[in-house]
């Protein structure tokens, strides 16, 4: 009785590994464990045991030499039977699939080409270049009271506090009109 391993069991029987693995695990071909502990297929009876425990499945692998093929149906006929819901309309033809799939290629390339030439900058960049502006801008304006009260030293405490407020309020006033443009998109 000479003793293989499943894979070149699988080799001998023409399939592959993991079909003679399955085979095994579900009794269909007998294994004999060695002493070392290595599963083994007895390579006498496998041929015998495969044919009688393994169902061949139907439409499936080579065709045998000579048939001829399947005929192919006329492209609506696909369209309006079986599974096919859609209608041949909405359907487009390769070549319009193609020449969009290609214009949107294209379109990436030149996005990519432009952002290389730094002709495009990421939103994230622009967007915190904009929020250093504003926060510069912020403080030099929240500044222009006590840069009064420097150049101006006449100005008194009523004058100082009024000067504050009324750069406080425009603050507030371009912040709350900043808040419903955002709102509005």
């Amino acid at each position: 009785m000479a003793l293989i391993s499943r894979a070149e069991a699988a080799r001998a029987l023409g399939v592959t590994s993991e079909a003679v693995y399955a085979a095994v695990k579900q009794g269909r071909l007998s294994t004999i464990t060695a002493k070392d502990g290595r599963v083994m297929v007895n390579s006498e009876t496998m041929r015998d045991e495969w044919a009688r425990n393994t169902q061949k499945r139907i439409g499936r692998g080579p065709k045998p030499p000579g048939t001829p093929p399947k005929p192919l149906r006329p492209r609506e006929e696909r369209m309006t039977s079986g599974r096919i819901t859609r209608t041949v309309e909405s359907i487009p033809e390769y070549e319009e699939s193609r020449a969009r799939t290609e214009h949107l290629k294209a379109e990436l390339l030149e996005l990519e080409r432009k952002q290389k030439e730094a002709l495009l900058v990421p939103a994230a960049d622009i967007e915190a270049k904009w929020v250093e502006i504003i926060t510069q801008a912020r403080t030099k304006i929240l500044g222009i009271p006590t840069k009064a009260k420097q150049r101006i030293p006449d100005l008194d405490t009523d004058a100082m506090s009024i000067l504050e407020d009324v750069v406080r309020e425009t603050l507030e006033d371009l912040s709350a009109t900043a808040d419903y443009e955002e709102e509005a998109e």
